[in-house]
């Protein structure tokens, strides 16, 4: 099989890094749940994705996207292709943060925040990396350089 070109481990590490931007950034603000004398009052809730930093899933997210650009380096040394593993990695950041992003934006008081549509940005990004290359290796003829069986 062929090896991942330079451009697809390049466009990898931007799609991770855009997805460790966006969990380290905040997720939601909390809008004003009402005003007294001209200043705002807020909820006293706690809500996830408030603050600057990694806390909750953040971890694991940053695990996922550091673990799918050591594989795609490391299939430049080896002849297996890591689409797979991109496309799985985007749908999954895909699905944590479109499930994210429905709950904040359903709820009046919170204001959806950059962080979060850089994640989805990333799992997009990700998901496209992946199903390209794949279908590149489909659709163009040549690019997909397994061995013909009939030539020895």
């Amino acid at each position: 099989m062929g090896r991942p070109t330079t451009a697809y481990v390049t466009a990898t590490i931007v799609a991770a890094v855009i997805g460790v931007v966006g969990v380290w950034l905040p997720w939601v603000r909390k809008r004003p749940a009402g005003y007294r004398d001209g200043r705002p009052i807020y909820t006293a809730e706690y809500v996830s994705g408030l603050e600057t930093g990694l806390r909750g899933i953040d971890p694991f997210v940053i695990v996922l996207v550091v673990a799918v650009v050591g594989v795609a380096v490391l299939a430049r040394y080896r002849t297996w292709r890591p689409d797979i593993a991109l496309i799985s990695a985007g749908c999954l950041l895909l699905v944590v943060s479109g499930n994210t992003l429905r709950n904040y934006w359903s709820v009046e008081r919170y204001a959806v925040e950059p962080g979060l549509y850089l994640l989805l940005a990333s799992g997009l990004l990700f998901v496209l990396i992946g199903a390209g290359a794949l279908l590149n290796r489909r659709v163009i003829p040549g690019t997909d350089e397994t061995p013909d069986p009939r030539v020895e």
